[in-house]
């Protein structure tokens, strides 16, 4: 039979904090229940697991706060992958057939990864996880297009496309990577909102300041809202401020100013600020954020 590979419409899900996935099933060949941690992984499913309309994709990456763990058999014949996202774990079984050590290569007419016992004499596969449970016997195969082992049962670098037809599910398919690259720390921001502003009495707008602390170099703006409650009107208002290179270590100051949306000039007194930045994190292919709520006494400029 033939490999089928993954189509690339995934569906992203935000990290979560980690959490105890339960012992992998199908640990074969003497491979230990607790898999150990590896670097930088993603991995992928799509499909029809028949768990609600949206559920057709997903993906999982150590970036984004998945933990992988893999552990390899005392012969290297078989590879048991776990994934760990909170309320949605995975596993991952590969296994060559009896006799045979896993190797880059293609694994036709493969069975279900038996839970016990030794292996069987073709190729088994199983990804098992929160929205594909249930499947006793199965049909499929998986080609391995990378394959380096480490020290003992660790598995160093791992890239496999895997599918599976289950008799009482659909097809599932997708893609394992794991990789020696250490994740990458993520992004770290934070900001904090001076406790005096000015108001502009040409203007009507605030002037806001305060200082923005990074962990890697980006470039960002502070934004926000802001409303200062009147005797008989409530001002809402808007903030913006000039972009500040952030340097690592060290809080960057920046200034900006509350524009008023309703036509009411802000006035000497309290000002409520609700202000965020954000910033693109490179090695995470994310966006981060940080927030900062402040009540600004405002004095005439």
């Amino acid at each position: 039979m033939k490999i089928r590979m993954p189509g690339r419409g995934l569906v992203r899900t935000a990290a979560l904090l980690a959490m105890v996935l339960p012992a992998a099933a199908g640990l074969l060949g003497g491979a230990v229940a607790e898999a150990a941690p590896v670097g930088n992984s993603s991995f992928m499913w799509s499909g029809d697991p028949g768990a609600g309309g949206d559920d057709q994709a997903r993906w999982y990456a150590s970036t984004d706060g998945d933990v992988f763990g893999a552990t390899a058999s005392a012969d290297h014949g078989s590879i048991s992958v776990t994934i760990n996202r909170p309320g949605d774990p995975w596993t991952l079984d590969l296994a060559a057939p009896a006799g045979q050590e896993l190797a880059v290569g293609n694994y036709a007419d493969a069975v279900r990864v038996p839970e016990t016992g030794p292996r069987p004499a073709v190729p088994s596969v199983f990804a098992n996880g929160y929205h594909y449970g249930g499947c006793s016997t199965l049909t499929g195969g998986f080609g391995i297009k990378k394959l380096e082992w480490g020290p003992g049962r660790t598995v160093k670098e791992l890239h496999v496309y895997y599918n599976q037809d289950c008799d009482d599910r659909n097809v599932l398919r997708g893609e394992l990577t794991i990789t020696a690259t250490p994740v990458p720390p993520r992004l770290a921001l934070s900001l904090t909102v001076a406790a005096d502003g000015k108001v502009v009495s040409a203007t009507g707008r605030a002037t806001l300041h305060g200082t923005v602390t990074c962990s890697k170099p980006v470039r960002l703006s502070v934004t926000g809202t802001s409303v200062q409650q009147l005797a008989h009107t409530t001002t809402d208002g808007i903030v913006y401020s000039t972009e500040v290179a952030c340097i690592p270590g060290q809080p960057v100051p920046w200034t900006g100013e509350s524009r008023n949306l309703n036509g009411v000039a802000f006035v000497k007194g309290k000002l409520n600020v609700d202000a965020v930045i954000r910033a693109y994190d490179p090695d995470g292919g994310r966006v981060i954020t940080a927030t900062k709520t402040k009540l600004v006494t405002l004095t005439k400029s």
